[in-house]
């Protein structure tokens, strides 16, 4: 929580003269900004824990493309591999 001594000291070091009426209204804002990062927080806290419960499939071995197949719709074939125009 912030107090009316800590906008005291930030507006010391920000070289800011306050008076008593804005220290009031900025302690008032910045503990606003603290309570939404605190939501924010709760948030994060609740989907991390949602992730931890996610079910992934396990990783299957299948059968891929032949070299073949692959480069038979290609536009240019050089030994066996996909031939690009050359970048100078």
């Amino acid at each position: 929580m912030i107090t009316k001594t800590d906008v005291e000291q930030i507006a010391r070091l920000a070289c800011i003269d306050l008076n008593e009426e804005d220290m009031q209204a900025f302690t008032m804002q910045f503990n606003a900004i603290l309570e939404y990062f605190e939501a924010l927080e709760d948030i994060e806290a609740e989907l991390t824990e949602q992730e931890e419960d996610n079910v992934l499939r396990a990783d299957e071995v299948t059968p891929s493309l032949t070299q073949q197949n692959a480069l038979a719709n290609a536009p240019k074939v050089e030994n066996g591999y996909f031939r690009g125009p050359r970048i100078l």
